[in-house]
């Protein structure tokens, strides 16, 4: 029996898109107060967290080429609209700049320039000859509250439709 990277994918989408709903469907059956309802029928990932709560997004695979590269994204909001990001990445291919987006949906939802923000938001992802890469940087960047989004680390800037690693991003 083979290893399917892209059977793996839909299973983790799966997986993180079930665990919210179950998670979501306990938080309102609870019986806490609140001023601010929460979005009714959605069993999406929210993107939008609370000041201080982070988003984080397992990086895997997709299987689209034959890139091993895996890692985590993290967000710590600092601001309404301005994020600490903190990447730490694996397996990379060697010595590039990998450029790299948030966009709406779940993995593997490839629609066409549906970046969130503007490109220039997003500086490369510089990888090292071990195929690592550490990045800290600021982002600013409005995220859609109550929408699932995941992150893209694309292959070059001229294709950016050839996505090597994707990553649902979720609060933590």
């Amino acid at each position: 029996m083979s290893f399917d990277p892209e059977l793996a994918m839909r299973a983790l989408s799966f997986l993180a898109v079930a665990t919210t709903a179950i998670v979501s469907a306990c938080a309102s059956g609870s019986s806490s107060a609140s001023s601010s309802p929460s979005p009714s029928g959605s069993a999406s990932a929210s993107a939008s967290a609370p000041l201080g709560k982070p988003l984080i997004a397992n990086i895997v695979p997709t299987g689209a080429t034959t890139s091993r590269m895996s890692g985590t994204i993290t967000m710590a909001p600092l601001d309404a609209g301005t994020y600490s990001v903190t990447m730490e990445f694996r397996s990379a291919p060697t010595n590039k700049q990998l450029p790299w987006s948030i966009r709406p949906g779940a993995c593997g939802d490839n629609t066409p320039n549906s970046d969130l923000g503007s490109r220039s938001a997003y500086g490369p992802i510089q990888t090292q000859a071990d195929g690592q890469a550490h990045v800290n940087t600021r982002l600013k960047l409005q995220l859609p509250a109550g929408q699932t989004v995941h992150v893209d680390i694309m292959q070059s800037n001229t294709q950016r439709d050839v996505i090597l690693a994707c990553g649902l991003l979720m609060a933590r």
